[in-house]
């Protein structure tokens, strides 16, 4: 407001002074008769003004630019003013509230008390000690890359030379204060969920440096990329051991697609240990029940927290190479770029609709329940070996389509109680639906009854994944009583 009167005052003087000038050169030309003979008014006028005008133009160009640079400098410092106080905002959520957790909250899941969960410093990471590598993916805010670390208190010549393969996760811009804040909560709840074989697991954080908008999560590296891409990638490759029951009766008139079909693994003496080949060049039917259990146990361990996945499919599925499975994405933070994702033309949000329940595509409601739906969903891309749910319909009439009773097909590769049991999870009414405990008790009693090698094996593998998730914490503890012994290839 100043400047613009100070503008208006220097212009309204430089007018006063064109003006006098040009009232001067009038009474020059009233009594000096003889040089108005001598000199044309005209040129003498015309010069006067195109003077006059092309300093007040000038002077007004510099004034505004002046005035430009003060906003500037004045914006940016309020700016950096209202980022410093945004960043101490994060830090102090990172400690969570001091308030305790209200007694209306106490059963509610993690998801819905982020604000009163704190980071655990015990999983701070010194920046010195991890090293980032190339991009391994991204998403519409963050990044992933693959890093290394190097162990924070080593004890002998050997652990200094090693380095555990990591994922670190950070966001793109960081300057994005509500993308910051997000990464941020999904670190706190990664502190809360802990370790289980089918879960990522936290190694740990770089928040040093969180003022400065520079947040490094540090999760396990998984070196095989989603499931889904791999289910899709060996389609080819498939060997299915669900055959057509020779012992049913039937017509020659049945088609084979419409008989029973039971499990056919020809298993030789000695060869149970091998249940499931670590050969990654290969898919079979004993892949698949494996998949579907552990997938299984990761979301009952999940509901035990309790927390809502709210984005479960095979996409967010990480596969290690002795075909071990992980639970990825259960942040607060959701990558929207996937074309699977439908926009809800009325909250103008994506979402992937082909996952969802009924209840959670009509008013966003995400529970135990609609994540038990999604797991059924995961069920059938796992036994169409990569299928889109729903091949037929499109994005914007799925809603109606399981509004009126109609559900995915029975996959070709899926036996009768597995297809059983994803029914069961599709239930319009969520009360009625499985919990997990239920899903995983149901898949251990049918993997028991017909393919006991497998589930004995998964079994195996699971307590062996559970202990390298246990060798974790030693890369980051700062006060180690011992040295420890690690098959860095199997961590």
């Amino acid at each position: 407001m100043t400047c613009a009167i100070k503008i208006q005052c220097t212009l309204l003087a430089l007018l006063f002074l064109a003006s006098c000038l040009d009232s001067q050169n009038i009474g020059n030309r009233v009594t000096r008769s003889d040089d108005v003979k001598k000199e044309p008014q005209g040129g003498s006028i015309f010069k006067i003004r195109t003077t006059v005008f092309f300093f007040i133009y000038g002077f007004l160009v510099l004034f505004v630019f002046i005035g430009f640079l003060v906003w500037r400098l004045r914006r940016s410092k309020f700016q950096a003013r209202n980022s410093k106080m945004h960043f101490e905002n994060i830090c102090q959520e990172l400690d969570g509230s001091e308030d305790p957790v209200p007694e209306s909250m106490k059963d509610a899941p993690i998801n819905d008390k982020i604000d009163y969960l704190p980071y655990k410093r015990n999983y701070e990471i010194a920046k010195e000690n991890l090293e980032k590598g190339p991009v391994l993916g991204h998403g519409m805010f963050g990044v992933v890359k693959k890093g290394y670390l190097k162990m924070a208190d080593p004890k002998t010549e050997e652990e200094e030379k090693m380095k555990l393969e990591v994922a670190v996760k950070s966001v793109k811009n960081t300057y994005a204060l509500d993308q910051i804040s997000m990464l941020a909560a999904e670190l706190r709840l990664m502190c809360a969920i802990g370790k289980f074989p089918n879960v990522l697991a936290l190694v740990g954080a770089v928040t040093s440096e969180l003022r400065k908008g520079h947040l490094l999560i540090v999760t396990e590296y998984i070196d095989r990329g989603d499931l889904l891409e791999y289910v899709r990638k060996h389609r080819h490759l498939f060997e299915d051991h669900l055959v057509p029951d020779k012992t049913e009766p039937g017509s020659y008139l049945t088609p084979l697609s419409a008989k029973r079909k039971t499990y056919d693994f020809k298993i030789e003496e000695g060869e149970k240990e091998n249940a499931i080949s670590q050969n990654l060049d290969s898919l079979t039917t004993s892949d698949l029940l494996s998949f579907g259990l552990q997938i299984a146990n990761g979301m009952q361990y999940l509901s035990t927290i309790p927390l809502v996945h709210r984005d479960l499919a095979l996409r967010n599925v990480l596969l290690k190479k002795n075909k071990t499975i992980r639970i990825a994405d259960f942040g607060l933070a959701r990558k929207y770029d996937d074309k699977t994702y439908y926009k809800q033309s009325s909250k103008d949000v994506p979402v992937p609709i082909r996952w969802m329940s009924p209840e959670a595509v009509h008013n966003m409601k995400f529970t135990q329940q609609s994540d038990v739906w999604s797991f059924g969903i995961c069920l059938y891309e796992l036994f169409t070996l990569g299928g889109l749910p729903y091949p037929t319909i499109e994005n914007e009439d799925i809603y109606v389509y399981i509004q009126s009773g109609r559900r995915c097909l029975q996959p070709d590769h899926c036996h009768v109680e597995l297809y059983d049991l994803m029914k069961l999870c599709w239930n319009a009414k969520p009360e009625l639906r499985p919990t997990f405990t239920h899903i995983v008790e149901y898949f251990v009693e049918h993997m028991k009854k017909s393919a006991e090698h497998v589930y004995d094996y998964v079994e195996d593998m699971l307590r062996v994944e559970a202990e390298s998730q246990r060798k974790l914490d030693d890369w980051i503890k700062v006060n180690r009583c011992e040295a420890f012994e690690v098959d860095l290839k199997s961590v």
